[in-house]
């Protein structure tokens, strides 16, 4: 055996005979079920049944393909709090997520006809280098008539992985954590966007 062998050679042996935790068997998983939209939380080693879709075990960062669709598993994460509003007698829904890089350009240069600054217009609605929504990772909900709705997933989003960002965009939410976490503080507007 060479130098070193032996005590690889133990701690296999030791751990056959002694439960042994790796990190990733602890690493909590939130499941969705397909059918009743209800939330369990397996983890990562074990992962979700056939029948139940993952909301993932962290927070979801854009890709390094630019996307022509809105995150699959941000999707995922909608829709079990839609399930969930839906029990507690709110409607939720996405009036926008992604965007194409065309579109985002529409609406800034929009917002900049309109605050007649770029500055200001940056308050309200982020370059396309600078926004989420082309890489398929934030959401618009219920703008512009339905803040209670809203409301809701900004005070129970955590548990799905979704938090509202901007202080000054009530339906803005991105998937900043991992379900379950705490969100993190509100930033004043999309001019602190963080990649």
């Amino acid at each position: 055996m060479r130098k070193g062998g032996g005590f690889i050679a133990f701690l296999l042996v030791f751990s056959l005979f002694h439960e042994f935790s790796h990190a990733s068997d602890t690493i909590p998983l939130s499941c969705m079920n397909k059918k009743t939209l209800d939330i369990r939380v397996s983890h990562v080693i074990k992962g979700c049944e056939k029948t139940e879709s993952s909301l993932g075990a962290g927070a979801i960062s854009r890709s390094l393909i630019r996307p022509s669709d809105l995150d699959k598993q941000v999707a995922v994460r909608f829709k079990a709090a839609q399930g969930a509003a839906k029990k507690d007698g709110v409607t939720i829904y996405i009036v926008s997520g992604f965007r194409s890089l065309n579109r985002q350009q529409t609406l800034f240069d929009q917002a900049v006809r309109r605050y007649r600054s770029i500055n200001e217009a940056s308050k309200w609605v982020a370059p396309p280098l600078v926004s989420h929504h082309p890489w398929g990772v934030a959401i618009d909900v219920n703008y512009p008539d339905e803040p209670v709705g809203a409301g809701w997933l900004e005070t129970h989003g955590s548990k799905f992985g979704l938090c509202r960002v901007f202080e000054n965009e009530w339906w803005h939410f991105e998937p900043v954590i991992a379900p379950g976490w705490k969100c993190p503080p509100l930033v004043p507007d999309a001019r602190y966007s963080k990649d």
